[in-house]
């Protein structure tokens, strides 16, 4: 055991007075024993008491090594867990940290890519704007109604001019878009240069 020697001198130190306190002492007035054999009796005596007495000493000290030593192994195994669950928690820390940066970075990104569709979009804006500002600015386009080229009892001929609709062209003529559009079998507004229409008359 690794608290034997300690124990022993423990043991000894604390016999010596036990062992005092056992030696058979005359009482006080009495005859002191000249006989041989009472003398061996009471050395006998003396020794077996010393010896039971170191012996539960020895016992008692080994006990409470035994018991510190068990402790100890208490103490440590309580320590070993403690350093064991502090490793977790840091790895759990660092990977706390590894996601956020993550996250960091992401809002990052998505923070850049925002302003670079910002800037995108103004310029888009700027761009239709300036178109807007440059039709705006452009004479609304005049269509004059030409001399009929042929005279039916029923239709005008009217050739399209450049910047003409069928709008433009019924409010001219007086007459709806779907007049038109119906006289010429018309499917859609749109419209070509030099393309010659029928025009109802009223």
């Amino acid at each position: 055991m690794r608290f034997s020697v300690i124990s022993l001198f423990a043991a000894a130190a604390l016999a010596a007075p036990f062992v005092s306190a056992q030696t058979v002492q005359p009482a006080a007035g009495a005859t002191p024993q000249t006989s041989t054999a009472a003398s061996a009796a009471t050395n006998t005596a003396a020794r077996t008491a010393s010896t039971g007495t170191r012996r539960d000493i020895v016992s008692y000290v080994e006990e409470l090594a035994g018991n510190t030593a068990a402790q100890l192994r208490v103490v440590q195994d309580e320590n070993a867990e403690l350093e064991t669950r502090v490793i977790a928690l840091e790895r759990k820390l660092a990977e706390l940290q590894e996601t956020n940066q993550k996250l960091l970075n992401e809002i990052a990104a998505v923070k850049r890519q925002a302003s670079a569709d910002a800037d995108a979009h103004e310029a888009q804006l700027k761009a239709i704007n300036s178109k807007l500002d440059k039709l705006a600015s452009m004479p609304p386009p005049t269509v004059t109604v030409p001399t009929p080229v042929s005279t039916e009892a029923e239709y005008d001929i009217y050739e399209v001019q450049k910047g003409a609709t069928l709008s433009v062209i019924a409010k001219a003529y007086e007459v709806t878009v779907q007049d038109i559009k119906k006289a010429n079998n018309l499917k859609s507004d749109m419209l070509q240069v030099g393309q010659k229409l029928k025009i109802p008359r009223k």
